[in-house]
């Protein structure tokens, strides 16, 4: 058995503990910059689906006039749908959980902003980079839109009165 004195003079396997001690602290300042890079991009296309979800808040009508109770002129399903399909398919469908999309018209100007509250929640998934980026697992992600009417009308082709 070697004596202490031995131990200590011993230099092999230097190099590995200094690696060992080195390579988690890279590995962890590695994944937290590539998680919140994908935390960057996964924010870009969120804010595509917002602007997508206004402008279907503002050209999906139904057969009414503009100024008229929501219920009856835009069913507020479809602008969901828009935010929905405006992150694509597969990937980055899978990244966003509970999304809502909500459209409200110009305080009693049949003509004014449409204004859309857009939300959701990120998953974040890189190992390691999700535990120092992302508390729970997850990031929220608000955006609101505001875009103008324009003063469009509409027919009465639906039965409106």
């Amino acid at each position: 058995m070697k004596t202490l004195r031995t131990l200590v003079a011993e230099k092999r396997g230097a190099v590995a503990v200094e690696f060992a001690l080195a390579f988690m602290p890279l590995a962890i300042t590695f994944f937290s910059f590539t998680q919140v890079g994908f935390l960057y991009t996964g924010h870009l296309v969120f804010k595509h689906a917002a602007l997508a979800a206004g402008r279907a808040a503002i050209t999906t009508v139904g057969p009414c006039n503009p100024g008229e109770e929501m219920d009856k002129r835009r069913d507020p399903q479809d602008v969901k749908d828009a935010a929905h399909d405006a992150l694509g398919a597969g990937a980055w469908q899978n990244k966003f959980a509970n999304l809502e999309a909500e459209a409200s018209y110009g305080g009693g100007d049949q003509y004014g902003d449409v204004h859309t509250k857009t939300s959701a929640r990120y998953k974040c998934s890189v190992p390691l980079g999700n535990r120092i980026v992302c508390t729970g697992g997850y990031v929220k992600m608000e955006e609101d839109v505001v875009l103008p009417h324009q003063g469009a009308r509409y027919n009465n082709a639906g039965g409106c009165q």
